[in-house]
């Protein structure tokens, strides 16, 4: 089968990489490095720079290809067998999507994400969108699906599964990011394993949902301000301790979760919470305002309970 090792790795906790920027807005190339170090640090070994939470919304084509190039090599100099995706624009043309790809390709990634964030495609043109790019790069592909962001056929929507099921037809396509928004839907694609592999995102609170059908890959939430949480997480679930699971949840995750992201937004929020790391600052850049003081001090102060109940990984 083909990309049959490459599968094989596309499992437990994967672990996207926010842009930081300068006081000028450039962005913060040092300070990617530190997180990226940081991560790895706590154990960290599949990185994800996505077109979603890396903001490529707010970058330039010509700096997102920096972004990807630079974390390619931080990641791949920490260790050659780590796991690196990196993505094409939020909003863009199939040739531009080649573009990225083969310049992932060349860079050194694993495979290139590719998002279709248009409601207006047909099933066919979307499926041709990921073939094309797929044998004109000849690089592996993992599918990034957002209903909030896309559709089909002039509606937004999940995609169908009539549509998703056809994915295991590409021999490019290794793997979906899942965004577990439609329960039955969300089961349904992980029927695609291990043809194709799933990675769920979203809270570990949602993902345990889908431990009894098959579920072998997530996207981090809070783990993403220490490794240690993911990969302890990990280790629970291999061992079937949900006692453990529900412990790390209740202790690592609900605070923040259920505070200030219900109030201020996940991604502003955990960019704060690097900045209380000491790491790289909170800013984004327009139209995206990062948190006033005012809100800051609140992620500080929930910074600290996560960091008085990080005892229980220790």
């Amino acid at each position: 089968m083909r990309y049959q090792k490459l599968k094989e790795k596309l499992e437990g906790c994967f672990y996207t990489i926010f842009t930081p920027f300068e006081e000028d807005y450039k962005i913060d190339f040092e300070g990617l490095r530190k997180y990226i170090e940081f991560l790895y640090s706590g154990g960290a070994r599949k990185f994800y720079v996505m077109a979603y939470n890396s903001r490529y919304s707010q970058l330039e084509f010509d700096e997102i290809l920096a972004l990807n190039e630079y974390c390619i090599k931080i990641v791949k100099e920490l260790d050659p067998s780590n796991i690196i995706i990196v993505g094409d624009p939020i909003h863009c043309s199939t040739e531009t999507s080649l573009k990225f790809a083969v310049h992932a390709k060349k860079c050194g990634a694993d495979m290139i994400s590719l998002i279709v964030r248009e409601k207006y495609f047909t099933e066919d043109q979307i499926l041709d969108h990921f073939q094309y790019v797929g044998e004109k790069s000849d690089f592996p592909i993992l599918v990034h699906e957002m209903p909030f962001l896309s559709g089909m056929n002039g509606k937004q929507m999940d995609w169908p599964f009539s549509l998703i099921k056809k994915l295991k037809e590409n021999p490019y396509i290794v793997a979906i990011k899942e965004d577990a928004k439609n329960f039955e839907i969300t089961k349904q694609v992980l029927s695609l394993e291990p043809d194709i592999k799933v990675v769920i995102a979203g809270v570990k609170k949602k993902f345990i949902e889908f431990k009894p059908f098959g579920a072998r890959a997530y996207l981090n939430g809070i783990s993403l301000i220490d490794a240690r949480i993911g990969e302890e997480f990990w280790k629970s679930w291999e061992a079937n301790d949900m006692d453990r699971i529900k412990e790390i949840i209740e202790k690592l995750e609900d605070p923040f979760f259920d505070t200030v992201v219900k109030k201020y937004g996940w991604h502003r929020c955990n960019k704060a919470l690097i900045q209380c790391l000491g790491i790289f600052h909170r800013r984004d850049r327009m139209p995206m305002p990062h948190l006033n003081e005012e809100e800051f001090k609140e992620v500080q102060n929930v910074f600290k309970t996560i960091q008085e109940n990080l005892k229980i990984i220790n």
